[in-house]
């Protein structure tokens, strides 16, 4: 009998838990959805297609630079110090 129980309180645990992950995934995939279409209604699809462009005409010579000075280290760790710091100003101690 106790052997039953156990069974069926894992049935009840495992369908409990496959419920909760579907959930997790259905809002992830209705939260991507949204950011797709929120993205897509600001025109940021036609500014990256520009934007390629732009990076298209740079010529060999500079890119040659920019790879000797680590450019692209450098405006990662901008863009990352910059989010930083405006997660630490949204602490109501700190900031």
């Amino acid at each position: 009998m106790l052997s039953a129980l156990a069974s069926w309180l894992k049935s009840i645990i495992e369908q409990i838990a496959t419920w909760v992950i579907d959930l997790i995934f259905m809002l992830f995939s209705w939260l991507w959805g949204a950011l797709l279409f929120l993205l897509d209604s600001l025109g940021l699809a036609e500014q990256i297609h520009n934007s390629a462009a732009a990076f298209e005409a740079i010529p060999d010579s500079v890119w040659y630079f920019m790879n000797m000075f680590q450019i692209q280290f450098g405006l990662g760790a901008i863009l990352v110090a910059y989010v930083i710091r405006f997660m630490i100003r949204r602490l109501p101690v700190i900031g």
